[in-house]
């Protein structure tokens, strides 16, 4: 994913990249294209991308454990600054130009913006019933008989402090 902006007059310009999964090493993760969507502004001293990346996800469900396909959408931004010589930044969206380079390669922050959209929690529905902790049914497709006793004897402590008094 390059961008050769030499090519672009100053102003915004919308660029759009289409990529297999495979391409930027993602195959493990996610399966089709990566969709990315760049609007850049570019001006005399800087060039600014403000990207979506778009990318299915299959994924296996933490409470249900049953599988399921999404799409992901990643945003982010990067700055790119002209400067005359080598230079780095304490910033990570924060790049620098140097008057020999003509390109652009987003292809690295795409494949990590694109592994950090990966959910903490998988989850097939907001409202993902799980699975019965007696029989092992998957709540979402069948209701199931068991019988299940909400009994915590985690306050079992304080009510006997409570009852001596």
């Amino acid at each position: 994913m390059i961008i050769k902006y030499t090519n672009f007059s100053d102003g915004i310009h919308l660029i759009n990249f289409e990529e297999p999964v495979e391409k930027l090493g993602l195959e493990n993760l996610f399966f089709g294209n990566v969709v990315v969507d760049c609007r850049m502004d570019k001006s005399q001293h800087q060039i600014v991308l403000n990207c979506e990346a778009t990318v299915n996800f299959k994924m296996i469900c933490d409470r249900c454990n049953s599988e399921s396909d999404t799409k992901l959408k990643s945003n982010f931004l990067l700055s790119y600054l002209f400067s005359k010589g080598p230079q780095e930044s304490d910033d990570y969206n924060v790049k620098f130009l140097t008057a020999d380079e003509d390109k652009i390669n987003i292809s690295k922050d795409v494949y990590e913006y694109t592994e950090l959209t990966i959910p903490m929690k998988k989850l097939c529905r907001e409202d993902c019933k799980g699975l019965c902790p007696v029989c092992g049914k998957n709540l979402n497709q069948i209701t199931c008989e068991c019988h299940i006793e909400k009994h915590s004897d985690i306050w079992e402590p304080l009510k006997k402090l409570k009852s001596n008094n």
